[in-house]
């Protein structure tokens, strides 16, 4: 039986605690399945050295972290001090999974994850997928199937075997060839085993004797203390497993010991710092290890389950977990004289707290799959009875079912929010307004995985943290919902939350489909007729757009939008055609923004493509007033404002720069110096104020109008 909560081993760096909490088990996607976990091994270096990175003082992330300071002095320099300690308040307050190897057996398989049956054994890889928790949420290209003959406690390592094997692939090493394995550590033992099974002869160096014992039991063919022991030119490979850090000469070591033409492959967290003169000597090559085959950090191959043809890569992570999953079913790979310690779930958090030792290899995790957690979070009032349904309802799709019960009643009261996607924009941006609006109270925070709605609803006394968005629409207590998923859930996400009369705050864009947008028409007829529906088009809400609103003349105008972001990181999810590109998701704001200034319908939207896969283009809007309005949206990596507004009409000109700025006719009329105001507090104010009185403020356009501009921006688009 799943429960909805689970207890999850959780790094709060915020808080510098590293604790066993509840939280919600986690929904599988379409290329997902659900894993009960029934084991999962602790790798004392990688997952120590996280926890005392969270432990540590701001001041010591900080210097560890030096890439992150840039970008939040950027954000202070473009957004201002408040909005960035938000943003560094929500990142710190999210939870962290620890863990990165388990075993555990499929008790829920998504839509599209296939080859996998209920019950079945599977060995799971990832941070964030195979986590030290009851409950796991994991892609299927990270999951691998379980030979009989492997118990659970063995099979739990197929992962860290993985990552030994993707080593040696990396180093390229045979049968016959000579290596030495710096550092013997848990990974540093695992990969003496797995190049004893490939027939390779194998040095051991490092200082802890019953270390180097242990190697040489399980395959080294020797070992020695320390670098300067071994021997000058002797090995086809030099595998640096040892964490080295600032100014260090393992490198210059390994280069010393390697042939010529020699690899030296980076296995642990080493600084490439060397002396050019023997790798250029030798002509040395240097190989750094990423995580455990072709495919780690991939979204197509993990988030979509696309697997990279057989005949152009080899050996990708789930290969090579199957690699090594067989090689223990043969007696080749045997993790048992690794386990230093074995403990039970429940005092794992005790085991971190202890901290590590010199004799401490591998730690195995135990869970008694029989027991369950008790629920610690505030429940949301049940749902009361609800009559017979038609026993046809099955086999409707659930965005086109009815409503399982009548609107509530709506009266000038509180307003009873849930929150459905807690990401970054809504913990950031919108979440501190939230906090601050004392007609709104949130009572439920959902996200796929839950951590995220963990980190919200923490922020909220009374609210619980979910992972499904049923829970929220089935629960009269709740009244209204705030979405701000991913762009491809909204129009479906909003269809349900209408249909169960609730009034529905919805993220931009509105739908990034026809399908979509003919979704939301659908459910017009079943809405509630005072329901209250609002698009997060923000920018018309602000005090910069009202004050430039009263200064506009009469007649035809001509505005003149700039705006130029930031290049996204390739891994970025708007990069996934699925989700309609960047330009799709942010292009109805400047248009919202003009429409609104202008205040007359829009009889045209045309769009030039620049470099459609990029998203750059030009999009010229026209008004049935003559008025016109083009948008140059591109991508930039120099320093500029992000947004810049002109409007020219005859006597008039006016130009608004980056909301931090507003000139009338040449005089400045308005001007922020600390951040920026882009209107989300006034548009927050505003859609609770609509809830509460029950009718609708004169500056929402209502849903059929958001379908219509979707619509247009969606044709314009060529989708």
């Amino acid at each position: 039986m799943i429960m909805a909560e689970m207890k999850a081993l959780l790094r709060f760096p915020g808080e510098r605690k590293v604790v066993l909490a509840d939280c919600p088990v986690p929904i599988p996607g379409d290329h997902d399945i659900l894993v009960e976990t029934c084991f999962s091994v602790i790798s004392p270096g990688t997952e120590f050295t996280q926890v005392r990175q969270t432990t540590a003082p701001l001041w010591q992330k900080a210097w560890q972290r030096p890439d992150l300071v840039a970008l939040t002095l950027k954000s202070l320099a473009t957004s201002g001090a408040k909005a960035t300690a938000s943003r560094v308040t929500n990142q710190l307050g999210r939870p962290m999974p620890l863990g990165y190897s388990a075993i555990g057996r499929i008790e829920r398989i998504g839509a599209k994850a296939d080859g996998f049956y209920l019950g079945q054994r599977v060995a799971i890889a990832g941070m964030g997928h195979a986590s030290h928790a009851q409950w796991n949420r994991v892609p299927v290209n990270l999951a691998c199937p379980v030979p009989d003959s492997v118990p659970d406690d063995k099979a739990a390592f197929a992962t860290l075997y993985a990552l030994a094997l993707h080593g040696l692939r990396q180093g390229k090493t045979t049968i016959g060839d000579k290596i030495a394995i710096i550092g013997a550590g848990l990974i540093g033992q695992l990969l003496v085993q797995a190049a004893h099974a490939s027939g390779t002869r194998t040095t051991i160096i490092e200082p802890n004797p019953l270390r180097r014992q242990l190697a040489q039991e399980n395959g080294a063919h020797g070992g020695v203390d320390h670098c300067r022991h071994a021997p000058d030119n002797s090995f086809d490979a030099v595998y640096i497993c040892a964490a080295a850090h600032g100014m260090h000469t393992l490198i210059d070591q390994a280069a010393r010991m390697c042939r010529d033409r020699g690899t030296i492959i980076c296995v642990g967290d080493v600084n490439i710092s060397a002396r050019r003169k023997t790798l250029y000597d030798k002509e040395i090559s240097i190989h750094q290890v990423r995580s455990y085959g072709p495919g780690r950090y991939d979204p197509a191959y993990e988030e979509l389950g696309h697997d990279y043809p057989l005949g152009y890569v080899r050996w990708t992570i789930k290969r090579n977990m199957q690699a090594a999953l067989d090689l223990m079913a043969d007696g080749k790979l045997d993790p048992s004289p690794l386990i230093t310690n074995k403990i039970t779930f429940a005092d794992i958090a005790n085991h971190f707290a202890k901290g590590p030792s010199q004799d401490q290899l591998a730690t195995l995790v135990s869970y008694d799959i029989a027991s369950q957690p008790t629920e610690q979070t505030p429940p949301i009032p049940p749902t009361p009875p609800t009559p017979p349904t038609d026993p046809r309802a099955h086999l409707i799709p659930k965005s086109r079912q009815p409503s399982k019960q009548q609107p509530p009643t709506r009266k000038a009261s509180l307003v009873t929010l849930g929150l459905i996607g807690t990401g970054n924009y809504l913990g950031s941006q919108l979440v501190p307004y939230l906090k601050n609006c004392g007609n709104a109270d949130i009572v439920a925070c959902c996200s796929r995985d839950g951590l995220s709605a963990m980190a919200v609803a923490r922020k909220f006394g009374n609210a619980r943290a979910l992972t499904s968005a049923n829970e929220i629409f089935e629960n009269p207590a709740i009244n209204s919902v705030m979405i701000a998923t991913r762009h491809d859930s909204h129009a479906a996400l909003a269809a349900d939350a209408l249909k169960s009369g609730k009034h529905v705050w919805l993220e931009k864009p509105v739908a990034i489909t026809r399908d979509e947008l003919a979704l939301l028409h659908d459910c017009q007829s079943v809405m509630a007729p005072d329901a209250i529906f609002m698009v997060g088009h923000n920018r018309r809400y602000a005090a910069m757009t009202a004050k430039l609103k009263d200064a506009l003349p009469d007649g035809p105008k001509h505005f003149r939008y700039r705006v130029r972001v930031t290049p996204l990181a390739d891994r970025h999810w708007l990069n996934n055609p699925e989700q309609g590109g960047r330009t799709i998701g942010e292009i109805t704001h400047f248009i919202d923004l003009i429409a609104c200034l202008n205040r007359t319908e829009i009889s045209d939207i045309r769009c030039q493509w620049l470099d459609r896969r990029a998203g750059d283009s030009i999009w010229t809007i026209r008004f049935e007033d003559g008025s016109q309005g083009d948008i140059s949206y591109q991508h930039s990596t120099r320093r500029e404002p992000k947004e810049i507004l002109q409007i020219d009409a005859p006597g008039f000109d006016a130009q608004l720069t980056d909301w931090r700025k507003l000139s009338i006719n040449g005089h400045t009329v308005m001007r922020t110096y600390f951040g920026q105001d882009k209107g989300q507090r006034s548009a927050i104010e505003t859609f609770v104020d609509a809830i509460a009185s029950g009718r609708q403020d004169r500056l929402m356009p209502g849903l059929e109008d958001e379908i219509k501009l979707m619509a247009l921006v969606i044709n314009a688009a060529g989708y």
